[in-house]
């Protein structure tokens, strides 16, 4: 290589670790946990919700701002990238402690200057795990940029929505797809699977989640190295996860961010392979970027990408943050990320496609086992929404798809009970001196996020509803006040009630939610 093409090229400048004996990693796990490197005594340290909230000294956290002892020195070198004159280390560890680390690789000399101590990866626990990543800044890298096989970190926004909210049911087998770390198919190996599978397209990737495997002390797991299924060919799998590459690009230049000329390429792939990977009666999780486009919602157009078996298939889609394509375009071109000429070429594709604006989604895609009507539908996520939740959702929309009719007896003879998430909002006009109401909204953020309009007599309802009278009591109580026409059928009424436990505002018996968290009245904005 010239010093030109080393100037342009990057490379990694050294090996991120050495694969340690059992021995070993057992050695830094123990030594980690005891000297308060978990997530719960970082959290309490920092006042941070989760280890991902941690903020970094750039951000203006100082509780950990200097190495006074070995927590505070792992953050520094592990979390942030600083670099460490060798004295300062050698006086915050013990000749011992220190190698256990050098051992396996992870504190090297600086490229920059050997006198200096540097962590050749970020390290930092999740939940009871410990897991390896390259970091997105203090990289000991040759030449310009980042190298196109960066293993990214699980401690971004998006994959910590990953990790937070995937299905965690116990499975005989699990495969996560585009897995990096590992980190979805480490936590089920430790928790929920039998036995996991962790494949990523990359050998760096393959390298980190077989390292984090050994650091974990699992041997019900392996990574596998392939494209997509190619390292699995042959296998079914219970539990199949994935987040994968999904930033609208021309070219790969970043193996864990581009996901095509729509972002949706790896996507359909993966999608399309379910037919053949997902066992009966079998989930599918997914966390991604889609695009949503003009009179196609993003459910019908999953649907639609698992192929020709598609009506084996429930699909769920949670929607969460969204952005026009426009503001989105002139982002990355202000940020430099794009040129102009690819700005104008991304811009009349996405017209040619009807494409109006990315959606960050949550999906869940599940293969039959009945002969009944397959689900498909979508909601909205909040920052109240569990995993737990998600399955429930499913398990809701898949036990109710063919409630007819002959349901409405069901429905009123249940007992409805509202969801202390719920707030009221009237919108009201000043008329001859009289504030007069004129239109109200019913709001939740629990468990998904929904605003729906209702009629001025709603709120007494829910109100009402505690769990103790069923539905028919309530609607023989309303006629009764004189709040609902005495002409509201027993139909119309059950229908009401079926709308309303869809939302979710009311739950039902027949289908309990999880215990739900105290309701926090600021959480509705």
């Amino acid at each position: 290589m010239t010093a030109v093409e080393e100037a342009v090229s990057p490379r990694w400048a050294t090996e991120p670790f050495i694969m340690g004996s059992r021995d070993e990693f057992a050695r830094l796990r123990s030594w980690l946990s005891s000297v308060g490197y978990t997530e719960p005594e970082l959290c309490t340290k920092a006042g941070a919700e989760s280890i991902g909230r941690l903020k970094s000294l750039d951000a203006g956290r100082t509780v950990f701002s200097q190495p006074v002892d070995a927590q505070s020195l792992l953050v520094l070198l592990f979390l942030d990238g600083k670099r460490f004159p060798w004295p300062v280390v050698r006086e915050v560890l013990s000749p011992d402690e220190l190698s256990i680390l050098t051992a396996l690789g992870i504190l090297q000399n600086a490229v920059i200057d050997p006198r200096l101590c540097v962590a050749s990866l970020a390290l930092f626990p999740s939940e009871d795990l410990y897991v390896a990543s390259d970091r997105l800044s203090g990289m000991e890298i040759f030449g310009k940029g980042l190298p196109a096989d960066l293993v990214y970190s699980p401690l971004t926004s998006e994959a910590r929505r990953f990790v937070g909210l995937m299905p965690r049911v116990p499975c005989e087998s699990y495969l996560e797809m585009c897995a990096g770390t590992g980190i979805a198919a480490l936590h089920a190996a430790k928790k929920f699977a039998r036995y996991a599978y962790a494949a990523d397209i990359t050998e760096r990737s393959t390298r980190f989640a077989q390292f984090n495997a050994a650091l974990n002390g699992l041997e019900n797991f392996t990574a596998v190295q392939g494209d997509l299924y190619e390292p699995v060919a042959g296998k079914t799998f219970d539990l199949i996860s994935a987040h994968p590459p999904y930033v609208p690009s021309e070219a790969t230049e970043m193996v864990f961010r581009d996901g095509g000329a729509d972002g949706e390429q790896i996507t359909r792939r993966i999608l399309a392979g379910l037919d053949e990977f997902l066992a009966p009666g079998g989930l599918f999780y997914l966390d991604c970027v889609m695009t949503d486009r003009d009179n196609d919602p993003i459910e019908q157009r999953i649907r639609r990408m698992l192929g020709p078996s598609e009506d084996e298939f429930d699909v769920v889609v949670i929607r969460s943050g969204t952005v026009e394509t426009k503001v989105y375009q002139a982002e990355r071109l202000q940020a430099g990320r794009m040129t102009p000429e690819a700005f104008l070429r991304q811009a009349a594709l996405f017209k040619q496609r009807g494409i109006a604006r990315l959606v960050a989604i949550t999906a869940l895609v599940q293969r039959r086992t009945t002969a009944r009507s397959v689900v498909t539908r979508h909601r909205t996520l909040s920052g109240e929404t569990r995993a737990e939740d998600l399955l429930w959702l499913l398990r809701y929309l898949t036990g109710t798809v063919e409630w007819g009719e002959e349901d409405v007896n069901r429905l009123l003879d249940s007992h409805p009970r509202a969801l202390p998430f719920a707030e009221l909002r009237v919108r009201s006009v000043l008329r001859d001196g009289v504030w007069t109401p004129v239109d109200s909204k019913i709001e939740t953020v629990a468990p998904f996020a929904t605003v729906s309009p209702c009629p001025p007599w709603f709120p007494v309802l829910l109100s009402r509803c505690d769990g103790r009278a069923t539905a028919r009591e309530q609607l023989d109580r309303l006629r009764l006040d004189g709040i609902i026409p005495d002409t509201t059928t027993n139909e119309d009424f059950a229908q009401l009630i079926r709308e309303l436990a869809d939302v979710p505002f009311f739950e039902l018996e027949l289908f309990p939610l999880p215990p739900m968290p105290e309701r926090n009245p600021t959480t509705i904005a």
